[in-house]
């Protein structure tokens, strides 16, 4: 149960943290090339969020893969954020390590990022970036996390790390007064999944915070997808802190989702 928790925790916080932009469009784009003063069209997919650098960027797609993507636009950087010095909206990543990328932008991206993480890397992302007409290298230093075993997320030392990280970052949102304005109860109950696998007690306060809004949750027209992750967290909680508090309100959520079944188990959609 705790390993299962933990990697649909990892999958959260990796996935959470910056909300995307319109959901990718089937629809292929003509490969732009921004440092001839291309732009965006305006039925290209969504940008993404470049690893643990702070900064988004735009990455061509075609066919649902970026194999043929040789550069990164910058379309973000956050505020305080290792890229924050470095880069800005604008900006274009043609390549890693002194190099123009020779293949997937994004995979070679990656992987520029695993190497600077390591002890032998120093924490170094050495970018070749375009701004203004001129190319040059810039570096981004990032944390050292150290390197992936060969059974990550499990006995892994860096995804512990980046699990650790990743909770205490989570935890200053959900403390924070405007946590849950425009937060569906998808997500909500996905961050307290992940702030529970921890195991870290520290979080408890929040957890049993988060326990009773789930226990007093409902969802007009018994929505599947709602209830389903609501329910998840709530017993999940119930498991690990043996809190009978909010038992009542498990039992409901139980009851009004087999209630609200059609006579061939579906929901009405």
């Amino acid at each position: 149960m705790k390993t299962a928790l933990l990697s649909l925790a990892l999958a959260t916080i990796i996935a959470a943290p910056v909300p995307a932009l319109a959901a990718a469009k089937a629809k292929a784009t003509t490969m732009p090339d921004f440092t001839k003063g291309d732009t965006v069209a305006k039925d290209g997919p969504h940008d993404w969020t470049l690893g643990p650098t702070g900064a988004r960027g735009w990455i061509y797609t075609a066919n649902g893969h970026s194999a043929e993507a040789r550069q990164i636009l910058v379309t973000a950087v956050a505020k305080n954020s290792p890229a924050a010095a470095v880069l800005s909206t604008g900006d274009v990543i043609l390549g890693v390590d002194g190099k123009s990328f020779s293949s997937d932008a994004r995979i070679q991206f990656a992987n520029a990022i695993g190497v600077a993480e390591t002890e032998k890397g120093g924490g170094k992302l050495r970018l070749l970036r375009w701004r203004a007409g001129k190319s040059e290298e810039v570096v981004v230093t990032l944390p050292v996390l150290g390197s992936y075993s060969a059974t990550a997320p499990y006995d892994c030392l860096k995804s512990k790390r980046i699990f650790e990280l990743g909770c205490k970052s989570l935890a200053q949102r959900m403390s924070g007064p405007n946590y849950t304005r425009g937060l569906n109860a998808i997500p909500r109950s996905l961050n307290a999944l992940a702030l529970l696998a921890s195991g870290n007690k520290q979080y408890l306060p929040l957890l049993q915070k988060e326990a009773q809004w789930a226990a007093d949750f409902t969802a007009e027209g018994f929505a599947t997808w709602y209830y389903g992750y609501v329910l998840t967290f709530l017993a999940e909680y119930v498991s690990a802190t043996g809190d009978q508090a909010v038992i009542p309100g498990l039992k409901r959520l139980a009851l009004e989702a087999a209630l609200g079944q059609s006579a061939v188990g579906t929901w009405g959609h």
